[in-house]
């Protein structure tokens, strides 16, 4: 396991679709959501308007509950403004502040969800640092299809 590395992000925009989610209803093949709004997203980027580089796309986590560990993913591309959100697509700033980042290699979404087991492992601890469980994101480079970096957000 690597360390992650620490940064400080400027604030960003991004718009995508949106999709309500949970750890639990993600483990049942029936209920899972995350996949499809993938495949969505692919179908559906070229609408969005003022991108800052094709190449990237982000998973946006936010709007988390602690009660049932809910979460809201955005499939995303970063922008250059939110003036023009296409009709069923959302829009979100990834606010300024301190990041975690930690990376993966391999298949997708394998090599993903092993660096979100990191995360947990990390956390779980005794981290030096806290998640402020504000906005953390996935950057996926398509032009490098098995690499991710998971920046959490952190106090």
């Amino acid at each position: 396991m690597m360390a992650p590395r620490i940064t400080h992000r400027n604030e960003s925009k991004i718009i995508g679709i949106e999709v309500r989610a949970s750890n639990l209803l993600e483990n049942e093949a029936s209920s899972t959501r995350i996949s499809d709004l993938w495949k969505k997203f692919h179908n559906d980027k070229k609408r969005i308007p003022n991108k800052r580089d094709e190449r990237t796309a982000l998973g946006v986590y936010t709007s988390y509950q602690d009660n049932n560990n809910e979460y809201s993913l955005i499939v995303a591309s970063e922008v250059t403004t939110l003036e023009r959100v296409p009709e069923g697509m959302v829009s979100q700033i990834i606010p300024a502040g301190k990041y975690l980042i930690f990376a993966g290699k391999g298949h997708m979404p394998n090599a993903a969800l092993s660096v979100w087991e990191q995360i947990a492992r990390y956390f779980s601890n005794g981290a030096h640092y806290k998640r402020a469980y504000t906005v953390d994101f996935e950057l996926h480079d398509m032009t490098k299809a098995d690499e991710v970096e998971v920046h959490i957000s952190i106090i």
